[in-house]
């Protein structure tokens, strides 16, 4: 198991305690038999890239960015943790 799965499920098994078994049943040796878990551990490997998170898409297929709130890119990142939304990345130079 690679380091960041590893910190992946460490931080799952402290979220979810209750539902720590069902998080880890995997279905293929790289994909979480659960959705939400599936969406959660790509979400968890964007956020660990090195590009900047500037929007996040919503469990509703909306693109959020700081312009959508009040307080910006804080509030943003606040809420994008608290929903878990997946984060959009901003694009190296080509």
């Amino acid at each position: 198991m690679n380091e960041t799965r590893k910190q992946f499920e460490e931080w799952i098994k402290a979220e979810r305690p209750r539902l720590f078994l069902d998080y880890l049943t995997t279905y293929t040796p790289n994909q979480y038999a659960d959705p939400a878990t599936e969406r959660l551990w790509q979400a968890w490997q964007a956020s660990r890239q090195s590009q900047p998170v500037v929007a996040y898409l919503t469990h509703h297929g909306s693109a959020v960015s700081p312009d959508d709130f009040e307080d910006g890119e804080s509030e943003m990142h606040e809420t994008a943790k608290r929903e878990e939304w997946f984060p959009l990345v901003k694009k190296g130079d080509e």
